[in-house]
C-alpha cells in the first residue's frame, strides 16, 4: 500500500508543480489564473506534507502543516470565488468575498497554530487541540466544504445559462473542467466526511482515511490537468475574463418603450437584418454581441436592449436561428451532398454536435436527420 500511495504522491507532486509553472508564467495574470495559483499551491502542500508523512521527514512536515491543516476550510470559498471571478468583473470582487475567508484565519489562529505550538512545546494550555472537540470542528470544517461546493455548482449553472445571453456559441467544454472539478471534489469530501463519522462511532479504520482523500485529489488532479491539455479553453477558459453577464430576460415584466425608443430599435432592426443578409455574419462560430455590435456601429448595451426589450429574444437565440435556417437551405444542395448533418452545421456557425441537435430540435421540432429524411 504505501509503495502505492509513494507512486502516486510522487506523480501528484510533479503534475502539480507542472501546472503551477504554466500559471505562473502567464505575464498579465486575470483574477481566475490568480486563484488558481492559490488553489494548486495549498495542493502541492498537501501532496508534500502527505510524502513527508509516509517517508517520516519531521522538517518537512513542520514546514507543510500549516497549508495541509488550513486547505479543507480554504478550498470551499476559494472554488466560490474562482467560479464568480470568470463570469464578473474583478473590481472588488476579492472585497467582496473576504468575508467568506475569515474562517481560514480564525481556524489557523484557533487551531492550527496552537497545534503547531503544543506538538513542539507541549504547553498545556493548548492540550484542546488534540481533544474529541477538534474533531467535530474538523467535521463542520468538512460540512462547510460541501455547502460552498452545492453554492458554486449552482452559481455555475446559473451563469452558464446567463452566458448565452452574450455569446453565439456556448460548448459544454467550455465549463466541464469546472464541473468535473466541483462534483468530483464534491465526491471525495463527502466519502471523507462519512468515513470520518464512522470513525467516530466506531473506531479508526486499520489505514488512514485521510490517504483515501489525498489519492483521489491526486487522480483528480491528473485527469483535470490531461483534460485541460487534449481540449480547447478548459483550464484557464480566458474567454470569459471580464465579461459582465447581462441580465435575464424578464419576459412577464416587459418594458413599455417611448415612440422615440421604439423608433430607435426599429431602425437598428432593420440594419440588423441588412447586415445578416448581406454579410452573414452568424456563418463566424465565434460570434459574440460585442462584434454584431461593431458591425452595426451601436453599443453592444444598446444592441442588447433592443433585442432583449424589442424583439423579446436573445443574441444567443436570434443567431442561432438564422444558423439552423441556413442548414435547412444546404441539407440537399449538391454542395453539400458529402458533407454529414454536423459538418453542414460547422459550416453555418455551429461547433458543437449536443448544442447543434438541442438548438435545431428546439427551432424546427425535429431532429437534424430526422429533417432530412422528411424533405428527401
Amino acid at each position: 500500500m504505501n509503495l502505492i500511495l509513494d507512486f502516486f504522491l510522487v506523480g501528484g507532486i510533479v503534475i502539480i508543480a507542472i501546472i503551477l509553472l504554466r500559471l505562473l508564467r502567464i505575464k498579465s495574470k486575470e483574477l481566475p489564473q490568480k486563484v488558481l495559483v492559490v488553489l494548486f499551491i495549498l495542493l502541492f502542500f498537501v501532496a508534500l506534507f502527505f510524502y513527508a508523512l509516509l517517508h517520516n521527514i519531521i522538517w518537512l512536515i513542520k514546514l507543510c502543516f500549516l497549508p495541509n491543516d488550513i486547505t479543507t476550510i480554504t478550498l470551499g470559498p476559494l472554488l466560490f470565488l474562482y467560479v464568480k471571478s470568470l463570469f464578473l468583473k474583478e473590481n472588488n470582487l476579492v472585497k467582496k468575498t473576504f468575508i467568506h475567508f475569515i474562517p481560514t484565519f480564525l481556524f489557523a489562529l484557533g487551531i492550527t497554530i496552537p497545534t503547531i505550538l503544543f506538538n513542539n512545546f507541549k504547553i498545556d494550555e493548548l492540550a484542546y487541540t488534540h481533544t474529541n472537540f477538534i474533531r467535530s470542528i474538523i467535521r463542520i470544517e468538512n460540512l462547510s466544504f460541501i455547502l460552498y461546493l452545492i453554492i458554486s455548482l449552482r452559481l455555475l449553472s446559473k451563469y452558464r445559462k446567463l452566458t448565452e445571453y452574450k455569446y453565439s456559441n456556448i460548448t459544454k467544454n467550455d465549463f466541464n473542467w469546472i464541473k468535473i472539478m466541483l462534483l468530483s471534489t464534491l465526491g471525495i469530501i463527502s466519502v471523507d466526511l462519512g468515513l470520518k463519522i464512522y470513525e467516530s462511532f466506531f473506531g479508526d479504520f486499520q489505514w488512514n482515511v485521510d490517504n483515501i482523500s489525498v489519492l483521489a485529489m491526486i487522480v483528480l488532479v491528473s485527469y483535470l490537468s490531461y483534460y485541460g491539455v487534449n481540449q480547447s479553453k478548459i483550464l484557464l477558459p480566458s474567454f470569459l475574463f471580464n465579461n459582465e453577464v447581462e441580465p435575464k430576460i424578464n419576459k412577464k415584466n416587459k418594458k413599455i418603450l417611448s415612440s422615440e425608443k421604439k423608433e430607435e430599435f426599429e431602425n437598428l432592426k432593420n440594419r440588423i437584418e441588412l447586415i445578416i443578409k448581406t454579410k452573414q455574419p452568424y456563418l463566424d462560430e465565434d460570434l459574440t454581441l460585442g462584434k454584431l455590435a461593431e458591425l452595426l456601429s451601436t453599443t453592444d448595451k444598446k444592441l442588447s436592449a433592443m433585442l432583449n426589450q424589442y424583439l423579446n429574444t436573445t443574441f444567443y437565440d436570434l443567431i442561432n436561428k438564422y444558423r439552423v435556417e441556413a442548414v435547412k437551405e444546404k441539407i440537399n444542395l449538391d454542395n453539400y451532398k458529402n458533407y454529414n448533418l454536423f459538418g453542414i452545421a460547422c459550416e453555418c456557425g455551429f461547433k458543437s454536435r449536443t448544442s447543434f441537435n438541442r438548438i435545431f430540435k428546439k427551432e424546427t421540432g425535429f431532429s437534424p436527420s430526422d429533417f432530412k429524411k422528411s424533405i428527401s
